[in-house]
């Protein structure tokens, strides 16, 4: 392609992001911002390995910067609280991720799932059809006795679902369905891990809904938006608390007085990874509270602070399992190098690689094969 279209089209890119100049060219390591200015006027020329890096920093393929695929997408993002800053280079980071993450399962010839579980609106139209459709899905997925510990595998690996954890500053959850790369969530890593099992469970209500919400102009209204997201939280509530499973635990530590105490409750939000909040709203939607104490519990000090103090050893970082598997897996079967590993985990010691695969109790060898009979 000509110098100056791919000046255009480096300058588009740059746009997209939300990068000043002046940022972009802090990133892309150039002394002067006005190497860049130069190289977005067709004024210089870009050099092979400048490619490189403008691929990094910019989120895109050489490929695309060349030309020949197209740039322009048509995801739409649902943030549930989006950042003040940087959004669209965010938005950028997190395809170019999913990006390399296909490029994994092509590798591994893993198909692509096509579609997922479709709702109608009457699915959703009364909080007690959100409850249902909660119920239903926590059936139909198998998520078991304690959902928020076997949803994100269920939806990683049965229905192919790009889970990934990114260190927001300020921004929360969102998820996508991209027709090139298949439905996304990404979850804020720098949230408590209850919140963070919630959030997940939040955003697949908007992936289920999301040819009948999103894809419609009425999301865009606000009205509509907040009805939806509190619709969300029903989901997420409902689908991480089953209620049979939640009454037998409650019940059974009641005393003589049918009270229960502030330990107990923190017992039960760990029991079923979410947070205290949100196991005593979800009391009183069962009818064991009502609203107005709920309120008042959720804000009383005593428990807030024992709530902290008993559940600050599960703070941990989350990982995508899913995409540090199949890198792994790859890298054993020799289809990509260990360098290209690194840059995909975000490695910055290739002398790391070992210890960090050991830790996860995989290996990089393949081993002896052995043959598999016919069936």
């Amino acid at each position: 392609m000509s110098d100056m279209k791919l000046a255009n089209r480096l300058k588009s890119i740059r746009e997209s992001l939300g990068l000043k100049i002046t940022e972009a060219a802090e990133k892309l390591g150039f002394s002067h911002y006005q190497t860049l200015s130069n190289i977005e006027d067709a004024k210089r020329e870009v050099k092979a390995s400048e490619l490189l890096i403008f691929s990094r920093v910019y989120y895109c393929s050489i490929e695309k910067l060349l030309g020949h695929e197209e740039v322009e997408t048509n995801e739409i993002f649902v943030w549930r609280s989006a950042p003040e800053e940087r959004k669209g280079e965010i938005e950028k980071e997190i395809l170019y991720q999913c990006e390399q993450y296909q490029l994994l399962e092509n590798l591994l010839n893993i198909k692509s799932r096509e579609g997922f579980i479709e709702v109608t609106l009457d699915n959703i139209s009364t909080n007690y059809n959100v409850q249902n459709l909660a119920s239903s899905i926590s059936k139909l997925l198998e998520l078991g006795r304690r959902p928020a510990f076997t949803l994100q595998k269920v939806l990683e690996q049965d229905y192919g679902i790009k889970i990934l954890f990114y260190q927001f500053g300020d921004g929360s959850s969102l998820s996508t369905v991209s027709p090139r790369l298949g439905n996304i969530i990404v979850i804020n890593n720098n949230e408590a891990p209850w919140r963070q099992n919630f959030d997940l469970a939040h955003e697949l209500f908007h992936l289920l809904t999301w040819k009948v919400v999103v894809q419609t102009q009425s999301y865009e209204h606000d009205e509509y938006n907040e009805d939806i997201e509190k619709k969300a939280d029903l989901f997420a509530s409902v689908l991480l608390l089953p209620a049979n499973e939640l009454k037998k635990e409650v019940l059974e530590r009641l005393n003589d007085k049918s009270e229960i105490s502030d330990s107990d409750l923190i017992d039960i939000a760990i029991e079923f990874g979410v947070s205290t909040q949100a196991l005593i709203y979800r009391l009183s939607n069962l009818n064991f509270i009502t609203f107005e104490t709920a309120t008042k519990v959720v804000r009383r000090v005593e428990l807030l602070e024992t709530n902290k103090l008993r559940r600050a050893k599960e703070w941990q970082s989350r990982e995508s399992e899913q995409f540090i598997n199949i890198a792994i897996r790859c890298l054993r079967k020799g289809l990509i190098s260990r360098s290209k590993f690194a840059e995909l985990i975000g490695i910055q010691d290739r002398n790391d690689i070992d210890n960090f695969i050991t830790k996860r109790g995989s290996i990089e060898k393949e081993g002896t094969n052995i043959e598999i009979m016919a069936s």
